[in-house]
């Protein structure tokens, strides 16, 4: 059966409509495996993906490549929407058992698994779903034994049957084995093992060879002792947690960069596997790093096989990712906000990057790049237009959410400037003397960014600097919450080995690892489950800066690789009041994790507030998605097709929206295309002209969703990324180094191409080298945050699940209209089509409604309008006419 299904789907002959029910479910699973050959499978119809222009599949096996232009995994059309990909795949071994895929299409499209998929799991589809592999399994045990796990295949109990070897391929002989179930075992040696060493358990017939995990100690293990250099009444206390290490030496150094060491110590480890030594001594400002000693073998980094020095993972202050930490006082918090916390429903957030804020602003050379610059108040521009800390304040938002100010890896300047200091292309996007980063490479967590503290000033201070920005916006009632990265770390980016503290520590403790190595798209994720230690570190960074700076909350990256019970009891240790949100997208590429529902989750079981990414689709289209203007800026761009998930996205009715504070909605945000260029009149650079028309609707559907809003810093003067190229390239460098750069949607590391360009604020259409009215954006822009946060806007600020009817649908049969009443307080009208449309009877509910606003602006004192009635009175017949791409918003009075 499976040959003549097999045939039947490669050759289309079985359209979907008459197809069986088997035939069926193989196209929904998206994959067929017969003869060392596997056939991946992907089914337009049952996608609503009828004609793409190609289909790639990625997955675990590529790494998660997003690379849609390699042959080898391209699908090819054939009849009935059908794509197909033979892979010669003996014995499993490019495509294991189990592996997680995805489907993507036209210029990158993600494709989340088809309703009813059988072989669906967070998010991803599983290759040979249904197959049982064999499992073998080893842990050590308390006193030194090995707890054996036999599945699928026969579980000898004759000790020869088995070969047991150290990290360094020494043999141990194994005493016994004695059978507890079926499947497991305990194995004896004689000696007892060391628990802190690696070794590897054989099965010889079977041929299955596996490493002796550590997770059962390792799971066990924690102390709830202060980490890192601490000063309190005159004394300082240095703890590091190392569980393997055999020794540990801490070095305290005069200055940043002197030779030698004026004292040596070596510290003690307690029972849990922290190493200690205390001073009778205020330390503060002494420089200090780490050695740490252990066996050379697989899968350990000790001193005695990598010779090298280690900062502080809990240090206050670093000296660059590279350098040696600083011991440094606790610092006194910035008071909370008057009003307190926003509400989840209440938030609008506006993300935004230090460096691509203050480049540009009049303020001394010192403070540019730094946070002291983004709260230098009274600035303006050639207008006399406010700029800067002014600007954000007048703006009208109540949350300033920054992108990594955690101590980020910048590569080093030195082999920087030998490697890229004459490229003309690096001098173009103003980064040939420097790395420039958006900071997703965190290195010390506890750490604020040192390069972004005022040029000049001391290695240190910029902790109070930046507890002064926090400060600085709570007197203004604006919360401050960052962007956390603690889902991989700067070691091991770009796949080189730097090893700046936690790979030296113990890799096989803070890392999820195959085969000893280092696993995950970024090149290293951390292991929160089954490790109590770092699922501290995780809460212990958050609560570092709410205790030390005041800030009000979190958005965490790539959070979906996060276990759901850390984010669980992250949520409760923090606060309710706390505001946390985060990406579910890219799970683990440990099969453990993603296979354990403890663990693993997606949105449907999302334990924090997820980008709803269905929203942005559906409002101007996948960020992936970026070659016709008419199919990909969703329904603001005028793909009507979008219209019924506009209506799911306004009213949190996504399948995975239980209620508004399940997911946060948004129309672009920093590695997606600015919505300038993705709006762009011509080659998708918003500098050269914005369809304003479409752009105003985009925003103007945001704020009438329902639930929480974020938007990209620079979305209201339409900042563009139009210096940046549109394609993807390398540029190899000195050494080991490499710089890659990924287009004009992700700008990682481009800074010219994302700076503010504040002499745009104040600008029209009409002045000199404009091609835009900037000026008329932010305005509309500040009229929709007043809207937002004004008793009329309370509507949309709902935490709690809503009624069938709290938005009623002004129903037309022409798809490019939309209309819409919320809970009887708002009423708007949207015609995203070219062409006039008109509205008859149209009935309002009782009271005086008030016109506020069209693509003239928005105004709570009202707008006119030179078509429609500024006031009109409910329960009466009304009629509207909407020229094309433009809306109308009343609100009740």
């Amino acid at each position: 059966m499976l040959s003549r299904l097999l045939l039947l789907l490669l050759a289309s002959i079985a359209c979907l409509p008459s197809a069986n029910a088997q035939e069926i479910s193989v196209r929904r699973q998206g994959y067929l495996h017969q003869n060392d050959t596997s056939y991946f499978l992907f089914d337009g119809e049952i996608y609503n993906q009828k004609t793409p222009s190609r289909v790639v599949v990625t997955g675990s096996f590529r790494d998660w490549s997003q690379d849609m232009d390699d042959p080898k995994w391209q699908l090819t059309s054939n009849a009935n929407s059908l794509w197909t990909l033979a892979v010669f795949n003996p014995n499993f071994e490019l495509i294991p058992i189990h592996a997680e895929f995805k489907f993507r299409v036209d210029e990158g499209n993600w494709l989340s698994p088809p309703a009813e998929a059988p072989n669906a799991a967070g998010g991803n589809l599983q290759f040979m779903h249904t197959i049982k592999v064999p499992t073998f399994q080893a842990e050590l045990r308390s006193g030194g034994r090995i707890w054996n796990r036999v599945e699928g295949t026969n579980r000898p109990l004759n000790p020869n049957a088995y070969r047991l070897t150290d990290g360094q391929g020494k043999e141990i002989p194994i005493a016994a084995v004695l059978p507890n179930t079926a499947t497991e075992a305990l194995i004896i040696t004689t000696p007892p093992l060391d628990m802190r060493r690696v070794y590897f358990l054989e099965l010889r017939e079977a041929g299955l060879k596996t490493h002796c995990s550590f997770d059962s100690w390792f799971k066990e293990l924690y102390s709830a002792k202060e980490l890192g250099a601490n000063v309190q009444d005159g004394k300082t206390d240095f703890r590091i947690f190392s569980p393997r290490a055999e020794r540990v030496v801490l070095y305290l150094y005069e200055e940043r960069l002197s030779p030698e060491a004026k004292e040596t110590v070596e510290m003690r480890r307690d029972a849990d596997g922290v190493w200690e030594a205390s001073f009778d001594a205020d330390l503060k400002g002494t420089f200090y790093d780490f050695t740490i000693h252990g066996p050379v073998e697989e899968g350990s980094h000790f001193y005695e096989a990598l010779p090298k020095h280690i900062s502080d993972p809990y240090a206050r202050v670093n000296d660059d990712a590279w350098g040696r930490s600083r011991v440094w006082y606790k610092t006194t918090p910035a008071t909370p906000l008057k009003s307190g916390i926003p509400k989840l429903e209440d938030v609008i957030s506006y993300e935004v990057h230090v460096q691509d804020f203050t480049d540009l602003l009049p303020v001394a050379d010192e403070l540019k790049g730094t946070i002291s610059g983004m709260v230098v108040p009274g600035l303006k521009n050639k207008k006399r237009q406010p700029i800067g800390f002014d600007y954000l304040v007048n703006l009208g938002i109540n949350t300033v959410h920054l992108m990594p100010v955690q101590e980020y890896m910048h590569y080093p300047d030195e082999l920087w400037r030998k490697s890229f200091a004459d490229d003309p292309f690096f001098k173009e996007m103003e980064i040939a003397e420097e790395n420039y980063q958006w900071g997703y490479r965190t290195s010390h967590c506890f750490a604020v960014e040192n390069r972004y503290r005022t040029k000049g000033s001391e290695l240190g201070s910029e902790r109070e600097q930046f507890r002064d920005l926090v400060q600085a916006f709570h007197d203004k009632d604006i919360a401050v919450i960052i962007d956390i990265v603690p889902n991989h770390t700067a070691e091991d980016m770009d796949s080189e080995p730097h090893n700046f503290h936690f790979n030296v520590l113990d890799k096989l403790y803070y890392y999820r690892t195959r085969d000893l190595d280092h696993i995950g798209e970024y090149g290293n994720e951390v292991k929160t489950e089954n490790r109590p230690m770092v699922q501290r570190w995780l809460i212990d960074q958050c609560k570092h800066f709410i205790e030390e700076f005041g800030i009000d909350g979190f958005r965490i990256d790539l959070a979906g690789q996060i276990d759901k019970q850390t984010l669980i009891k992250l949520r409760t240790e923090l606060g309710d009041d706390i505001i946390i949100y985060g990406e579910p997208w890219i799970g683990s590429n440990d099969p453990n994790f993603e296979s354990n529902p403890s663990w693993d989750w997606y949105k449907h079981d999302s334990p924090i507030t997820f980008f709803q990414d269905e929203t942005r689709d559906a409002l101007i289209g996948n960020p992936f998605e970026l070659s016709d203007p008419h199919a990909h800026r969703g329904y603001a761009g005028g793909y009507f097709h979008a219209k019924g998930k506009v209506k799911q996205a306004l009213s949190a009715g996504f399948h995975d929206d239980k209620t508004p504070l399940s997911g946060i909605n948004y129309l672009d945000i920093h590695d997606n295309w600015a919505l300038a260029d993705r709006f762009a009149k011509q080659d998708w650079n918003g500098l050269k002209g914005v369809d304003e028309e479409r752009y105003k609707i985009a925003g103007l559907l945001l704020y009438t969703s329902v639930g929480p809003i974020v938007t990209h810093g620079g979305v209201e003067i339409m900042r563009s990324k139009g210096l940046a190229p549109l394609e993807e390239f390398v540029k190899p460098g000195e050494e080991w180094l490499e710089a890659h750069f990924k287009g004009r949607d992700d700008t990682y590391n481009m800074r010219r191409a994302n700076t503010f360009l504040w002499e745009t604020v104040g600008q029209t259409e009409k002045s000199r080298g404009s091609n835009c009215d900037y000026k008329g954006m932010l305005a509309f822009w500040q009229g929709l945050n007043q809207f937002r946060m004004s008793e009329h806007g309370k509507v949309f600020r709902r935490g709690e699940a809503l009624s069938d009817y709290y938005y009623q649908w002004i129903e037309t049969v022409n798809p490019y209209q939309l209309g819409y009443i919320v809970d009887n307080q708002v009423f708007v009208l949207i015609n995203t089509g070219s062409d006039e449309h008109d509205w008859d009877n149209v009935i309002l509910p009782e009271g005086n409604w008030k016109l506020i606003g069209n693509h003239s602006g928005i105004n709570l004192q009202g707008v006119k309008d030179r078509k429609e009635r500024m006031n009109i009175k409910g329960g009466e017949n009304h009629y509207f006419r909407l020229d094309g791409t433009s809306f109308l918003l009343y609100v009740r009075e």
